[in-house]
């Protein structure tokens, strides 16, 4: 951005060069060069951060008063004199409050549209912009001046009054610069009741131009969210010094600033009369006051430093200190933590001359983190195992987030991405399973068996209710596998948790890598109940859950439906490893006996061992300590039903059960399993 030294100058006198303002503003500011004659440069890459503050003449004079210590005279303190009481006949409707948080318009009349005054011009010129009328003048000149861009219309083009709108689809406009634009719904505009005025925040349109025959005018002092308006030039490839100052997310505060000051020109160099301003601010800015804690500041900056000379540098920058509260100037939006003000404070102490000083902190005991090290004996086993580790994307499209049950995981919704790369990548990942089942298909072309697994993150909305989100992070272990079935195998279609899926070699190997996985973590209570739950990646009967003790879900695994010989599995590492710490933990032994009960019995061929085991654990929690499948038999003379016996243990913490206690227990127990999955006792 260049700058005109002589408006400096004239906003902070003093007995400097050009030459040392550029050496002033690096050292102490901004990065700085010399352009010869009237300008100086300061890239906009230097002043990202504080354009609000910097990017204007008055904000480098700011910066210049501080630096040199000298006077800083602000133009912005001069208020308007209204001439009418009234706002005038426009009224202002702010129908996007969140793309334009703060709209002010303003109604003036009797204006004389002509040449611009020479001082005017040279200001403009040494900046980079031509001169066009006193009015448009006057407008670039604020926005240079103060760092608010500002926009005049014909009001006498402006029906009704201004609106501020979302673009109907395929809404044209033509701009000042005679070029023409076919808008979308995307794109915020300036409009009166018939028709789009400007590309908000853009550039204004040529309907409502000021020309020569001009006489009354609507002025324009806006503020407008940042992403939208870079999104919406990047889309329309039109880039002005308003979208460019816009993009930077201006303070609403420069509203006001710009307006006064524009309607101050106006009056003097124009002649025009001014109604008062219509200013449309539903939700104003709060100020931001930081606590002054000068022990906190030592320790960020690493010298000491005397309260007054904290509060003549910060004074210098129109900070506001009273008692323990810094208060930032309104402009200022960079300002938010006590951090912020400390470097405030370094820089004008000037870095180049702070001491070097080694940091002084406190050593702790070492330690490995658990999920570190489980991690590494996860990695290590199944490379063990013979899997190979891969890598996806986080990304996937709309249609692979309706393919896994990410609902284990506590997943309601997916994530969606606000400006995707393409559909493919518009959606975060909700389970690892999509792309590793791409992943199996992919290197099938060359092998015919496939072993691989990833750990990696998953995301998604885990909030019950829709409209409110929570967003959550999971670490989580996929493996997946295209392995060929054993001979005994067969083609025998079979239930998951009776540890048979018909040409389900990859299913049954993968249950025997969670069984050796879990028994290398020092993991042993868990089971495999049915999954339970509708996805389009697994088939039906052929998924089943792991879950511990506790019926906590630690994850999946199941036979995919796009291939008998192919199975995925899916563990939640943050649960995983909190059941293996908590598995370590000691529990004392129970010093009464326990007493063993065996039941047999017939039940239909399709009941899951998972859900008897789950009815057994859930009618006396308080005293079975432990269940086990003793025997499975089948045979055709149980017509068509399959014989299981299950051995119970009881045994309570705080006394010995008798035989009529643990005998009136096992019988509820009989009792739920006859009501429940029709058992036959035998």
């Amino acid at each position: 951005m260049k700058f005109s030294f002589s408006l400096i100058k004239k906003f902070a006198p003093g007995k400097y060069s050009k030459a040392d303002l550029v050496e002033g503003l690096n050292t102490y500011s901004f990065e700085a060069v010399d352009l010869g004659g009237d300008i100086l440069e300061v890239p906009n890459t230097s002043i990202a951060r504080r354009f609000s503050s910097a990017a204007s003449h008055l904000g480098i004079a700011r910066e210049a008063s501080a630096i040199f210590d000298t006077e800083f005279i602000d133009p912005t303190l001069k208020n308007p004199k209204f001439d009418f009481k009234d706002k005038g006949i426009f009224k202002v409707n702010i129908k996007e409050k969140v793309l334009c948080p703060r709209y002010s318009a303003t109604y003036v009349t009797d204006v004389k549209v002509g040449p611009s005054p020479e001082w005017l011009k040279d200001v403009l010129e040494t900046s980079g912009l031509r001169s066009i009328n006193n009015v448009v003048d006057i407008m670039n000149y604020v926005m240079l001046e103060i760092g608010q861009p500002l926009h005049a219309f014909d009001a006498d083009k402006v029906k009704g009054g201004i609106i501020v709108r979302r673009a109907k689809n395929g809404e044209e406009i033509e701009t000042i610069d005679n070029n023409k634009f076919k808008l979308s719904e995307d794109t915020l505009v300036i409009a009166d009741e018939d028709r789009p005025l400007a590309i908000a925040g853009i550039k204004g349109g040529k309907y409502s131009e000021v020309s020569l025959k001009t006489n009354r005018l609507l002025v324009e002092s806006a503020n407008f969210e940042g992403v939208g308006i870079y999104k919406n030039s990047k889309k329309l490839n039109l880039r002005t010094d308003a979208s460019i100052a816009f993009s930077h997310n201006l303070s609403p505060e420069l509203v006001g600033l710009g307006m006064n000051r524009a309607l101050v020109l106006l009056k003097e160099i124009c002649g025009a009369k001014i109604y008062k301003t219509e200013d449309v601010y539903p939700k104003k800015q709060p100020k931001r006051a930081i606590k002054l804690d000068l022990p906190k500041i030592e320790r960020i900056i690493g010298i000491k430093i005397k309260r007054s000379e904290v509060v003549s540098i910060l004074s210098k920058l129109d900070f506001k200190v009273s008692k323990n509260l810094i208060t930032a100037p309104a402009i200022r939006n960079d300002i938010e933590i006590i951090e912020d003000v400390a470097e405030e404070i370094v820089r004008f102490k000037n870095f180049n001359k702070l001491p070097a000083v080694s940091p002084k902190i406190s050593l702790g005991i070492g330690a490995e983190d658990d999920s570190v090290i489980i991690r590494d004996k996860i990695r290590k086993y199944l490379c063990a195992a013979g899997y190979s580790e891969v890598y996806n994307y986080s990304f996937i499209s709309k249609e692979k987030t309706d393919l896994a049950p990410a609902e284990v995981f506590g997943i309601k919704r997916p994530i969606s991405l606000a400006n995707p790369l393409s559909v493919d990548f518009a959606y975060l990942r909700n389970s690892l399973a999509p792309y590793l089942e791409k992943n199996l298909n992919d290197n099938l072309r060359f092998y015919e068996e496939v072993r691989i697994f990833e750990i990696g993150r998953v995301f998604g909305d885990t909030s019950e209710q829709k409209g409110v989100s929570k967003i959550s992070e999971k670490p989580v272990l996929g493996i997946a596998i295209y392995a060929k079935d054993p001979p005994s195998q067969g083609s025998l279609l079979r239930k998951a948790s009776d540890g048979q899926v018909g040409r389900a070699g990859g299913f049954l190997e993968l249950k025997g890598i969670v069984d050796g996985l879990f028994s290398n973590l020092g993991l042993v209570d868990w089971f495999m109940p049915d999954l339970n739950l509708k996805n389009n990646l697994l088939e039906d009967n052929g998924a089943v859950r792991i879950e511990m003790g506790d019926h906590s879900v630690l994850g999946y695994i199941g036979v995919l439906k796009s291939s008998k010989n192919g199975a995925v599995l899916e563990l939640d590492m943050e649960r995983l490893v909190k059941a293996i710490v908590e598995e370590k933990e000691y529990e004392p032994i129970s010093k009464f006996p326990s007493i063993d009960r065996d039941i047999s019995m017939l039940v239909a061929s399709d009941i899951r061992v998972g859900d008897i085991l789950d009815i057994i654990q859930s009618v006396e929690p308080e005293h079975v300590d432990d269940v086990d499948l003793m025997d499975f038999y089948e045979d055709e003379k149980f017509g068509g039903k399959k014989s299981l016996t299950f051995r119970i243990v009881f045994q309570a913490k705080d006394k010995t059960l008798t035989d009529v206690e643990v005998d009136k227990e096992l019988q509820k127990i009989i009792k739920v399993l006859i009501e429940k999955v029709g058992a036959e006792l035998r």
